[in-house]
C-alpha cells in the first residue's frame, strides 16, 4: 500500500459536547489518506475535532477510529501508544530547562535520555533546538515553545502526529523549514493538522475534512474538495489592463474569488463562469481556459459565503 493511503479514518454517527453551546456532528464518513488537514472558520470544530481523535473529549454518541495501515498490517491507533500532539500555544514545564524536558521525553519514550543527541539528533538541529537547550520553559516565547513542543513530537516517533495551527507566528523561513520537516517524515507517519495557511496546507495535505459550525461541509481528497466548495477557475489571459479589469469583475461579482497574476486574471466560483463574464470579456480579445481551483481560493470561496450568511442571519 503507497504510504498515501496509510491513515483510515471512520466516523459513525458522531456527536461530540465540547461545551453547553457547541457540538460536533459528523454522519458516517470513511476516509483514506496519509496527510490529513481539518479546515474551516473560526469556532467551526476544528480544535474539538483533534481532541475527540485525541480522546481529551469522549463522544455523546457514535465512534471516531483511527488506522494505521502499513505492509499488510493494521494498526488501530490509541492516543496514549501512537499519537503526539503539537497544540498552539505549545506546552513546556515551566520550571525545568528545555534540555532536561527533552530527556525526560526520551527517558519515557525510548529508555534513553540522550537518544535527542543520537538518533534523533536531526529533530534538533533542523528545528533550531540547540540555543533553546539551556532555558526554562517560563522563558521561551510561544513560537518556541511550539519548537521544542514539535522536536518532542518527532522524537516521540508516533504513528500519528496532530497539530494545531503549527505554522501561527513562523516568519516564512520557519515555515518552509516545518512544511519541509513535516513532509519528510511524513514518509514515516501520518499527520493531522488544522490550519489557516492554505498556502502550507495544498503543499502538504492529501485528504481534507471542511467544517462549519460543527458539521462536515466537505470531505476527501484535497482536489476533490476544492471543486466541491467553489466549482472551477477562469484563467484569463490578454486584457488589455488586467488590474483594472479585475477589479470591475470583483465589483459586479462581490462573491467570486479574483487575482491576477502578472497580465493572468483568474476567477473561481460556482456555476458557468464563461457565460456569466462573457458581457464583461466581450470588448476584449482574450483567452481563456476552466482549471481546477486551487484549495486556496476554494477556501477562500467557503469562508465568504459561511461570512455572508452569518451575516444575513
Amino acid at each position: 500500500m503507497s504510504h498515501a493511503e496509510r491513515l483510515h479514518a471512520d466516523i459513525e454517527n458522531l456527536v461530540i459536547q465540547y461545551d453547553e453551546g457547541f457540538r460536533l456532528r459528523c454522519a458516517d464518513l470513511h476516509l483514506k489518506g496519509h496527510v490529513f488537514a481539518i479546515l474551516g472558520h473560526n469556532g467551526a470544530g476544528k480544535s474539538t475535532f483533534i481532541k475527540a481523535t485525541l480522546g481529551l473529549l469522549q463522544p455523546l454518541h457514535g465512534s471516531l477510529r483511527f488506522t494505521y495501515h502499513d505492509d499488510g498490517v493494521s494498526i488501530p491507533l490509541l492516543p496514549e501508544r501512537h499519537m503526539a500532539f503539537c497544540p498552539e500555544n505549545g506546552a513546556v514545564f515551566a520550571d525545568i530547562s528545555v534540555e532536561s524536558y527533552i530527556q525526560l521525553w526520551c527517558r519515557i519514550k525510548h529508555g534513553n535520555a540522550a537518544y535527542y543527541k543520537q538518533d534523533g539528533s536531526r529533530y534538533i538541529e533542523q528545528l533550531h533546538i540547540a540555543p533553546l537547550m539551556r532555558k526554562l520553559g517560563r522563558e521561551l516565547s510561544k513560537g518556541q515553545r511550539r519548537r521544542v513542543q514539535t522536536a518532542i513530537g518527532f522524537l516521540l516517533e508516533p504513528k500519528l502526529f496532530l497539530f494545531d495551527e503549527p505554522f501561527d507566528g513562523l516568519d516564512v523561513q520557519r515555515t518552509s523549514e516545518l512544511a519541509d520537516l513535516m513532509s519528510t517524515e511524513s514518509a514515516r507517519m501520518a499527520v493531522i493538522l488544522s490550519s489557516h495557511r492554505m498556502d502550507v496546507v495544498e503543499r502538504l495535505a492529501d485528504t481534507v475534512i471542511v467544517l462549519r459550525e460543527g458539521q462536515i461541509e466537505a470531505a476527501g481528497p484535497t482536489q476533490e474538495v476544492a471543486a466541491q466548495l467553489c466549482g472551477h477557475t477562469l484563467r484569463i489571459s490578454g486584457l488589455p489592463k488586467p488590474e483594472e479589469q479585475a477589479d470591475g469583475i470583483r465589483q459586479r461579482f462581490p462573491h467570486y474569488i479574483v487575482n491576477r497574476l502578472g497580465t493572468e486574471v483568474t476567477v473561481t466560483g460556482e456555476g458557468s463562469l464563461p457565460e456569466t463574464l462573457a458581457p464583461l470579456l466581450e470588448p476584449y480579445a482574450v483567452q481563456t481556459e476552466l482549471t481546477p481551483p486551487s484549495l486556496t481560493d476554494a477556501i477562500s470561496y467557503h469562508l465568504r459565503q459561511v461570512r455572508t450568511t452569518v451575516t444575513t442571519d
